[in-house]
């Protein structure tokens, strides 16, 4: 069958799972394919929203799959409105059918008229102009922030050697120190108090929906997303931190340890949610989790934000931006976010776990 008639369906797991396996056997080694596996299984066999089907497209040739896309199903606040969206991921295509336009063809697929699709995100360089070929619009990208808590081995990393690894050392070093000695003071300060969380209680959903309510646009943060997203990953061990103050949630943060299989030993902060501004609360929480990154061996800390008070925050506290830019498009957002919000990061509460961001990593 030529190229261009390749069927483009929705995916059937009953029907499609296993040429998906056999498909994913060839990019990836064993254990890879093993702990990708379980979150597929994962998602659709527990992700809130999975009803929301369907939830990958495919072009098939026979028992073959050609080529193939994701489709998250996610629930956002837009200026107090409950919105429905989908997030693009995982667009993939058989090296043996490349070259035909068959990842534009699935990715225009992905446009439907009324639906809002706030992310693609965290995607490569080839697959982000693909979805700008398709119709998605272009966002400003994102920065990754980063606090060094070994500097020997980060120097190593970046192949610095002489008098200008010493440098990098000794003033990689001195913020470290200097962060570690606020984060302690900190932690020993008064304020709201944290501690760490095995799960989210359902009980606490109206404070992350307040909290929610003050930025513009952002996913909604419940109970059901966050114990499946990260207290009940499969492959990951995040870590779940809660700050209360007056009796009441003043916001949560979720970080994990470096993966074993990770040569930088990088530990990632994946989401947080405070009170729009709220810099008090989050410096309490990101001083818990610098101490505890440390405790746990990461050499680095890092973390994405949208909210340039974070970004102020987390400067001052030794992180700097790693430039490691993050590419970012939209889709469907005419009659839902303002025009100005497009190019506006303040307007956006999106973190790294936002998407399918970490979703695969190898644990």
């Amino acid at each position: 069958m030529a190229d261009a008639e390749l069927p483009l369906v929705p995916y059937a797991r009953e029907i499609h799972e296993s040429a998906l396996i056999r498909f994913l056997s060839g990019a990836f080694d064993e254990p890879r394919l093993e702990s990708r596996r379980r979150i597929l299984d994962w998602i659709h066999e527990a992700m809130p929203g999975r009803d929301r089907t369907p939830l990958r497209h495919v072009i098939v040739d026979g028992d073959r799959l050609a080529a193939s896309m994701g489709h998250l199903p996610a629930d956002f606040l837009v200026n107090g409105r409950v919105v429905a969206a989908r997030f693009t991921h995982d667009l993939l295509v058989d090296p043996r059918y490349r070259g035909q336009g068959l990842a534009k063809r699935i990715a225009e697929n992905a446009l439907r008229p009324g639906e809002f699709l706030p992310g693609g995100l965290w995607m490569t360089e080839p697959c982000y102009k693909i979805h700008l070929a398709s119709g998605f619009t272009d966002m400003k990208r994102l920065v990754t922030q980063t606090l060094v808590l070994d500097p020997r081995a980060f120097a190593a990393r970046k192949g610095l050697s002489g008098v200008r690894a010493w440098t990098a050392r000794a003033a990689l070093a001195a913020a470290r120190a200097r962060a570690l000695r606020a984060a302690k003071t900190e932690n020993r300060a008064a304020g709201p108090s944290v501690r760490a969380l095995e799960v989210f209680d359902p009980g606490m959903d109206g404070s992350w929906r307040r909290h929610l309510e003050g930025y513009g646009v952002g996913r909604v943060r419940d109970a059901a997303y966050l114990n499946w997203k990260y207290c009940r990953h499969p492959n990951l061990p995040y870590r779940a931190l809660v700050a209360e103050g007056d009796g009441e949630l003043a916001g949560y943060l979720v970080w994990r340890p470096a993966a074993a299989s990770d040569p930088e030993r990088r530990a990632l902060v994946v989401d947080f949610l405070v009170a729009n501004g709220d810099t008090s609360t989050l410096r309490r929480l990101l001083a818990r989790a610098v101490v505890d990154a440390d405790a746990s061996g990461a050499a680095v800390l890092s973390m994405l934000t949208t909210q340039p008070w974070a970004i102020h925050l987390l400067r001052s506290l030794g992180f700097f931006p790693r430039g490691e830019r993050h590419t970012w498009v939209v889709a469907g957002w005419q009659g839902v976010i303002p025009e100005a919000w497009r190019r506006d990061h303040a307007a956006w509460h999106l973190c790294l776990g936002d998407s399918d961001g970490d979703l695969w990593a190898y644990p």
